[in-house]
């Protein structure tokens, strides 16, 4: 019994060994993924201070301007609303006058109808004292009998009774008339109130939709002179590594051509960013070999990854080809096109402004005569396996 509950705190002792283990191993994957994550990622050849504080100022401006062009929306969104309320306020007002001016008409009607019976009762009146007198010993006297007598009195007093009970409810229903008129007026004043109310909302939003547009064109401004300077910084970087041979006009295939310079590292095509180096010499590739090359990496990791997956990479140049130097803290690739019979080769390429012909970081480029001695070479129609 005593051999079984030492087994028993032996594999006790070893389970809470094990989730230690296991605890201490998830707090230091946490940390190291928290450090990864604060880790700021750059465009490739953006490594000096100038560089990273305008891709830091660029980023905050686009985040601004996407900030300010969503309130412009969402206001936009309101005002549409408000304007739904407004036809709402004024369709009810429509309908509130059309209502309000019936009741007039049927107010003007019931005080015809309440004349027309004072009148009536007046004459009554006036024919019942001339054609007979009041005095009941007269009317006695000019009756045949007491039956006769209390018919003439019972006459008089009903035509009396009916005039007056008619012009009773002729008047009840011109005041009942008279106060719906008032509700109604009242509803029709309400609305007219809050249309002029929600329609000086509207025009304020309207305002403000103005402004936010206004300051989301700054931003994009803004956020586009900080994506230029952070695009010369990149190529002043490139150029110190790369600035061998003469400007030239070379063959440009490249599918995005028309976004370059000014979407430079604005988002990732084949190969890379777009308007890049490594962007271009994919695109080269893929056209000319059909071998697409994705998630490649820095340009000086191509020549790594090239052999990696077993394609020939050496020293030789030849016509198309991909050219590749690790200098710097990025590299370079570039597109070679030929050979010259002196041994110098041909390249195309993007983002050195040294060679673009507009001299604009995220260019295009070619470079004439250049010594292959300075690169390597990945020969996409060679394999090793």
């Amino acid at each position: 019994m005593r051999v079984r509950l030492k087994h028993k705190t032996i594999g006790l002792r070893s389970l809470i060994i094990v989730c230690c283990f296991v605890v201490t191993g998830f707090i230091i994957y946490q940390v190291f993924a928290n450090q990864h994550e604060d880790v700021k990622a750059y465009p490739a050849g953006c490594v000096t201070q100038a560089c990273r504080e305008a891709a830091d100022n660029a980023e905050a401006a686009e985040r601004a301007a996407a900030t300010a062009a969503a309130n412009a929306q969402t206001l936009e969104g309101e005002v549409a609303r408000l304007d739904a309320e407004i036809a709402s306020l004024e369709a009810d007002i429509l309908r509130n006058q059309a209502i309000a001016d019936d009741l007039s008409a049927q107010i003007t009607e019931n005080e015809a109808k309440l004349n027309l019976q004072q009148s009536a009762l007046a004459k009554l009146l006036v024919d019942l004292h001339f054609e007979e007198e009041p005095d009941a010993i007269i009317l006695l006297a000019g009756s045949s009998s007491l039956g006769d007598l209390a018919e003439k009195q019972s006459r008089q007093a009903t035509a009396k009774a009916q005039i007056t009970t008619s012009t009773e409810i002729i008047r009840d229903i011109k005041a009942n008339l008279e106060s719906q008129k008032a509700s109604v007026d009242a509803l029709i004043v309400s609305a007219e109130l809050s249309r002029s109310e929600i329609s000086e909302k509207r025009a304020q939003q309207a305002a403000l939709i103005e402004r936010y547009k206004d300051n989301a064109e700054a931003y994009e401004r803004d956020a586009m002179a900080a994506r230029e300077t952070m695009q010369q910084e990149i190529a002043a970087e490139i150029a110190k590594y790369n600035s061998n041979g003469v400007v030239g006009e070379g063959y440009n295939s490249y599918p995005w051509a028309n976004r370059c310079p000014q979407d430079n590292v604005g988002y990732i095509v084949v190969g890379g960013y777009v308007c890049q180096c490594t962007s271009y010499a994919g695109w080269k590739v893929q056209e000319f070999w059909g071998v697409y090359i994705s998630a490649w990496g820095d340009a000086k990791n191509w020549g790594t990854t090239a052999t990696r997956l077993g394609y020939v990479v050496d020293s030789n140049p030849a016509p198309h080809t991909v050219a590749y130097s690790t200098s710097g803290i990025y590299g370079h690739v570039m597109w070679v096109e030929s050979i010259n019979s002196n041994g110098t080769i041909n390249l195309t390429e993007y983002n050195n402004s040294a060679s673009s012909a507009s001299g604009l970081p995220g260019d295009f480029g070619a470079r004439y005569g250049v010594n292959p001695s300075l690169y390597r070479y990945i020969h996409f129609d060679q394999k090793r396996w």
